[in-house]
């Protein structure tokens, strides 16, 4: 399943009945989707906001669109286009790994983590919440303050990391923005969950790498900023280092915080354990780093030390990194 971005052809008559999925597109393509039913533009803020802010399931639970507009739609085979949640893996920490299946029958995992990532601290966006205590919900009998979900831009992944498990999958297809936003959107609905009253972060950590599906993940973030209402400070891209796309973040309006996953203090050792990286991430140390202040990134770099290595090993593999 893809979003289409021709939205003439989200409603043309005498297709055959197919999912044709609403959920992804923006206000300017679901305005010409309502202009082609004959509806005023005032009906495309209606479903932008009953599908990113309500986070419904269903045309019929978009009570404002008069019951006509939403039969129209519902012949045309046109859904929300929300992924089912198949199964659900429940820790003893509060974490949730989510099987979210879409409508080809491909699925991705999401995974809801109680207390998020830390992910914030030190960036200066935890500021936020000093700054803006009426955004903080009170938790009552909750046993969070924040939460983070990781989110799937990909069913398998093509970067082949030797040490993934999603790499065994290899690459099955991209998901569309409105596959990414879905798995936010079922999760927030599966807690009760509504930002910005309730503190969410947002990893795009899951399966795939986003940025070899720029296009789809950029379009998710900002629905994700303008419908639903996290804001881009809460989020975190993760990448296997593909530069020419850490280039076109820096130049987005609106843009997550970056994370760079090296695995490795040389290139040498990198291009090792990931060899499909190499030749997209041409001349790592240098250029990303050129690009990184030129696009105006606040980065830190964080390692971390495996048990069985010998201290002096792990001392160099620091200062190498």
């Amino acid at each position: 399943m893809s979003s289409d971005s021709n939205s003439s052809q989200l409603v043309a008559v005498g297709k055959p009945a197919q999912c044709k999925p609403l959920l992804g597109l923006n206000l300017s393509e679901l305005a010409a989707v309502v202009e082609t039913a004959g509806q005023p533009e005032f009906r495309a803020r209606q479903i932008f906001h009953a599908l990113y802010q309500q986070r419904v399931e269903s045309l019929d639970a978009v009570t404002t669109l008069p019951a006509e507009l939403r039969r129209h739609l519902a012949d045309q085979g046109i859904t929300v286009g929300l992924p089912r949640i198949e199964k659900k893996f429940d820790s003893t920490d509060g974490t949730v790994r989510f099987l979210m299946a879409f409508a080809d029958g491909q699925s991705v995992e999401t995974v809801w983590m109680p207390e998020g990532d830390g992910g914030e601290a030190g960036d200066g966006s935890e500021e936020e919440v000093d700054a803006a205590p009426a955004l903080q919900a009170t938790t009552g009998n909750r046993p969070w303050d924040r939460a983070t979900i990781c989110v799937s831009s990909q069913v398998g992944c093509a970067v082949d990391c030797q040490f993934c498990l999603t790499a065994q999958l290899g690459l099955k297809r991209n998901l569309s923005a409105g596959e990414i936003v879905g798995q936010v959107c079922a999760v927030l609905n599966a807690h009760k969950v509504s930002p910005p009253q309730d503190r969410v972060n947002l990893v795009f950590m899951g399966m795939g790498e986003p940025f070899l599906n720029y296009d789809n993940f950029i379009k998710a973030v900002r629905l994700l900023v303008e419908g639903v209402g996290i804001p881009e400070s809460r989020m975190t891209v993760s990448t296997a280092g593909i530069v020419p796309r850490i280039a076109d973040l820096g130049a987005e309006p609106v843009r997550p915080k970056l994370a760079i996953s090296l695995n490795a203090s040389n290139d040498e050792v990198r291009s090792r354990i990931m060899a499909r990286i190499k030749g997209r991430d041409t001349g790592p140390e240098l250029t990303a780093r050129s690009w990184l202040h030129r696009a105006g990134f606040r980065f830190r770099v964080h390692g971390s030390a495996l048990p069985g290595k010998p201290a002096d090993d792990r001392q160099r593999n620091a200062q190498r990194l």
